[in-house]
């Protein structure tokens, strides 16, 4: 994966211990060295998830690379 790319939450994903979910859409995306930062800008929606979680995401289909 390049520095900074897009993906589309296709299913709502939990982004917090406490519940909150992270909308679908479209999102630019900046993978980190432990971590995975999203920005969706029209939102300003802005959150960051685990690497491995985003592998497990990406590989259940709920977040696809575009």
């Amino acid at each position: 994966m390049a520095a900074q790319s897009k993906a589309v939450i296709k299913d709502a994903i939990a982004i917090s211990s406490a519940g909150e979910r992270a909308n679908r859409g479209e999102y630019e995306i900046e993978c980190r060295a432990d971590c995975v930062g999203f920005c969706h800008c029209t939102e300003r929606s802005v959150f960051t998830i685990s690497l491995d979680a985003f592998i497990q995401h990406l590989h259940e289909g709920r977040i696809a690379l575009v």
